[in-house]
């Protein structure tokens, strides 16, 4: 009976570990910068694209005001 119950521990244990390894490695990159809120699309990709405001990975988020953009 003890063999059994140190069995079920461990699978409990390891089944527990990898669904939060996947759950680790599904989430999104996230968000470190939050530069702005622009009227359109053209506008917040110009400045993403700027090396003052935008940098190497930046990227323009569709929001209900119109896009944000954020960089990494």
């Amino acid at each position: 009976m003890k063999i059994k119950t140190a069995i079920a521990v461990s699978a409990i244990t390891l089944g527990s570990i990898a669904a939060g390894a996947g759950l680790a490695t599904a989430a999104p990159l996230a968000h470190t910068g939050w530069v702005g809120n622009y009227a359109t699309f053209e506008a917040c990709a110009a400045d993403g694209n700027s090396p003052i405001t935008g940098g190497s990975q930046w990227e323009c988020v569709e929001v209900i005001g119109g896009w944000d953009l954020y960089t990494y």
